[in-house]
């Protein structure tokens, strides 16, 4: 099995809706406008793993100047893998990809948005050096 890791472009929208769908449900429309949002944008990349012509998992990292001391502040969101790929180093190669993207983009600190019982997650970033945890608080409108 093959995979590829790299940078996504706006002709990979129609092969991330199916990753995403399995994470969630969403006007495909609205999903369509937000990719290409995002995609567009200096602040973020989103890293997909391909396999025969198929994303299989994706990672959104944002690069967010920091005034403070002048560097990058990287935020890691929306890591996902398919169910049916999961544990066999998929999301270790989106991160791997993250943090290698990240050293190119002058990023000196790192966060991750994690559902605190997403214990694979958690592990997969603690692997990566992630481990001092911080409360964040969510208001949904």
């Amino acid at each position: 099995m093959l995979i590829e890791v790299r940078l996504a472009g706006k002709d990979d929208i129609e092969k991330l809706h199916d990753i995403v769908e399995e994470m969630d449900k969403c006007e495909i429309g609205l999903r369509d406008e937000r990719f290409k949002e995002a995609l567009g944008s200096r602040l973020s990349s989103y890293l997909v793993a391909i396999c025969e012509d198929r994303a299989i998992g994706f990672l959104n990292l944002w690069h967010i100047p920091d005034i403070v001391d002048g560097g990058f502040i990287g935020v890691i969101l929306d890591c996902y893998v398919l169910g049916e790929y999961r544990s066999r180093g998929v999301g270790k190669m989106l991160m791997e990809a993250a943090m290698d993207l990240g050293s190119k983009c002058g990023i000196n600190k790192y966060f991750s948005w994690v559902d605190p019982g997403n214990k694979s997650a958690i592990s997969l970033l603690k692997k990566f050096g992630f481990g001092s945890e911080n409360l964040m608080l969510e208001k949904k409108e």
